[in-house]
């Protein structure tokens, strides 16, 4: 089975992707979490200890020989991950026109879990909307749009998304990792617009990506309202596009990559919502 927008990532888009390759120099996108790490409460926290000890096991075994674990309790939602198309829905569809009362039960999703992921190999794009407008951190709820991308684009000197690209989005708000969680979670949160996910879905790309905890753009909803997520239910449920959240893109900033050699292998749990990923930029 070709897992939705992978159908656009050939093995012409990894041969040519490759070729961005000059310098070897390897960047880690992923977060390092601990028990501080920040966690969205529909998600819940991270909770990890020592489950065996070093001289548990050499009481247990013969010999000299030690060794110790660590057990973890957490979400598929915790730290970088990609999102599965079983993620989200718009009413009781999921991604395929599947319902969710025919394939849900207790170990997530009977289909479209993510079991499913493969390697994402590709030409990668930073889009850094913040470095782009001279700033550091985009405002609180500022909604990325179609002439953002474009000025970023011309402030990069890139070429615009092409079929099979992965797209990640600066907004600088990555910064807030571990130095101000509950700002850090939102809302409100600065992201894409929904003009941007249909922009990007039109060019075919497989994987759209940022430094915050959603992507797009979440706002402090007045009471008695309905949440509304329209990138992440055109993306997942519409497109079958990959959606990976919590990245650190400071460094590739910094050092101003803007195009590189894209890797993402998710971990794969039969039925799970995302997997955890700790991707990487090469150039």
């Amino acid at each position: 089975m070709v897992y939705g927008a992978l159908r656009s990532l050939s093995e012409a888009n990894v041969a040519q992707a490759a070729l961005l390759v000059k310098r070897g120099r390897v960047y880690q996108l992923g977060r390092v979490l601990d028990v501080n790490s920040p966690a969205h409460p529909f998600h819940g926290p991270l909770f990890y200890s020592t489950f065996r000890r070093v001289k548990d096991s050499l009481r247990v075994w013969r010999g000299s020989f030690g060794a110790m674990n660590v057990r973890l309790e957490m979400s598929d939602h915790t730290g970088t991950h990609i999102d599965a198309l079983n993620h989200v829905s718009i009413g009781n569809m999921l991604y395929g026109g599947r319902a969710v009362e025919d394939i849900e039960w207790e170990m997530g999703t009977r289909e479209l879990g993510a079991e499913n992921f493969q390697p994402i190999v590709t030409r990668g794009l930073l889009l850094d909307i913040a470095a782009s407008k001279g700033l550091g951190v985009l405002e609180d709820n500022y909604l990325i749009s179609v002439e953002d991308v474009v000025l970023a684009l011309k402030f990069e000197g890139v070429a615009e998304p092409r079929e099979g690209d992965a797209v990640l989005f600066r907004t600088g708000w990555g910064a807030l990792w571990g130095r101000d969680n509950s700002r850090y979670i939102g809302p409100p949160i600065p992201g894409i617009s929904i003009d941007v996910a249909k922009w990007l879905s039109a060019r075919n790309v497989v994987l759209v990506g940022g430094d915050t905890p959603s992507v797009e753009r979440i706002s402090v909803e007045p009471p008695n309202t309905p949440h509304v997520e329209p990138v992440h239910q055109h993306l997942i449920v519409e497109k079958g596009i990959f959606m990976l959240e919590n990245l650190d893109l400071e460094e590739l900033s910094s050092e101003k990559v803007y195009e590189f050699l894209f890797i993402c292998n998710p971990v794969r749990i039969r039925g799970a919502t995302a997997g955890h990923v700790n991707p990487i930029a090469i150039t």
